[in-house]
């Protein structure tokens, strides 16, 4: 069993001591990383430290941190720029919005110390104008900061110099997307873009830069104050380290819950220490990765939560939400909501995504209102493959995960809706009168 107790690194539990302010923070080893960075180490030192912890980002795609930073550092173009993604693009994740209301400083000294790596002198901290609390937390942390010469020039008595900016902004899911981030600093419509070149040789302002999740950057203060060993003490051998979690029951309504665990650990152990011990025969499934996750089967419980098990079983690490679904679950309806959802967030940018979504929705639309044939799932089959072939970014390469992983554990949910003109579960209401368009979209 983990040590889920001592994995608490970044996130703040409630009845811990509040460290929101600068002086408590202070007291607990805050801003030693910044001041020993500063003063003792290079750049270099810095990023080579984050390279020996193997950090990985938090936001999704689990990229190592040190190798982005290092790109970063070595382009000859100036300046550069930091952005903190505090975004949580899914609404149902708490994991940025905890963060920056519980340990405002611990994310203001990992961006620090991220723009002193990299070279930058300008940072940008992007999230929800709804996370009225942490936008909150957080200015008022940064005016404690910059009072006490941790922001703005000169910080500590050194020559460097970094301004960390807070932007409140709401677009939808489609906001949480690197490129987007960049496009609304600079004013535009918030739109993917194509890549290759990267932000890190191409980003705001046509400059590199460096965009990492808040939650990555609140890890890099402890790399750095207490060595990459101590760091790789939790988590797996491919994912050291914590993830911040967002869990919710299978009850209607129910709180979510964020807890803290080891990388590695499996969806079972993590369940019970968020406090949720049900019976495999009240669950239908577990949803890993929010609203462009996959749903397991309980079969899959003592599945380890990291990037690659999680993968090749069909779900994401992504927003880091679990969800449970109850027994009387239909797996088809449920893939049908979720498509459903992320065909309204698609930005509309790119036509597999805008259409393709939007087609996977209408078919499975009408294999819940019992108008479904079998060359219906020939066709979300075709689809859930060009949806993610053809996208720009990486909505629309995880939107179709909902129905592949339904049609994976479930199939017989699909063929019941088929042959037999039935929910297997009693629970599906028709929302079609009519069949949806099922010609194919490639020859």
């Amino acid at each position: 069993m983990p040590e889920f107790d001592s994995a608490y690194r970044v996130l703040r539990r409630r009845g811990e001591p509040d460290l929101r302010s600068l002086q408590s923070y202070r007291q607990q080893g805050g801003y030693s990383a910044l001041e020993r960075a500063l003063h003792d180490q290079t750049p270099e030192q810095v990023i080579q430290l984050v390279s020996e912890a193997r950090l990985r980002g938090r936001g999704g795609a689990g990229r190592l941190t040190g190798e982005k930073w290092r790109i970063v550092r070595r382009q000859q173009e100036s300046p550069k720029y930091v952005i903190c993604n505090a975004y949580d693009a899914d609404p149902r994740s708490w994991a940025a919005r905890s963060l920056l209301e519980r340990n405002p400083h611990q994310v203001i000294e990992g961006i620090l110390l991220a723009a002193y790596a990299v070279g930058a002198t300008e940072a940008y901290l992007m999230t929800r104008s709804l996370f009225r609390e942490g936008i909150e937390a957080v200015q008022q942390a940064l005016n404690e900061a910059l009072e006490a010469g941790l922001v703005g020039r000169s910080i500590l008595g050194t020559t460097f110099h970094c301004t960390i900016n807070v932007v409140g902004f709401d677009i939808g899911f489609i906001g949480g997307e690197e490129t987007v981030q960049i496009a609304v600093i600079k004013g535009r419509r918030g739109m993917p873009e194509q890549r290759p070149p990267y932000p890190a040789v191409y980003g705001l302002w046509d400059k590199p830069t460096a965009i990492n999740s808040l939650e990555t950057l609140a890890n890099v203060p402890l790399i750095v104050r207490d060595g990459p060993e101590a760091f790789r003490r939790l988590g797996s051998e491919t994912t050291p380290g914590t993830k911040v979690l967002t869990i919710y029951d299978a009850v209607p309504d129910a709180e979510p819950r964020v807890v803290e665990v080891p990388f590695g650990s499996s969806l079972r152990e993590i369940l019970r220490h968020a406090g949720l011990n049900h019976p495999d025969s009240e669950l239908r499934a577990v949803v890993v990765g929010g609203a462009e996750g996959g749903a397991l089967p309980v079969s899959l419980l003592d599945l380890p939560f990291d990037f690659d098990p999680l993968e090749e079983a069909g779900a994401i690490v992504g927003s880091g939400v679990i969800e449970l679904l109850p027994a009387q679950t239909c797996m088809v309806a449920w893939a049908m909501e979720r498509t459903r959802y992320l065909s309204n967030e698609s930005c509309g940018k790119c036509v597999p995504c805008r259409i393709g979504v939007k087609r996977m929705t209408g078919v499975l639309e009408g294999l819940i209102s019992d108008l479904g044939v079998r060359s219906d799932l020939d066709l979300l089959d075709e689809l859930a493959g060009y949806v993610p072939d053809g996208s720009l970014c990486g909505f629309g390469i995880h939107a179709p995960n909902a129905y592949k992983t339904a049609r994976r554990y479930w199939p017989e949910h699909f063929q019941m809706h088929i042959e037999e003109q039935q929910c297997p579960t009693g629970t599906c209401v028709p929302v079609r009168s009519h069949r949806f368009v099922t010609k194919h979209v490639l020859p």
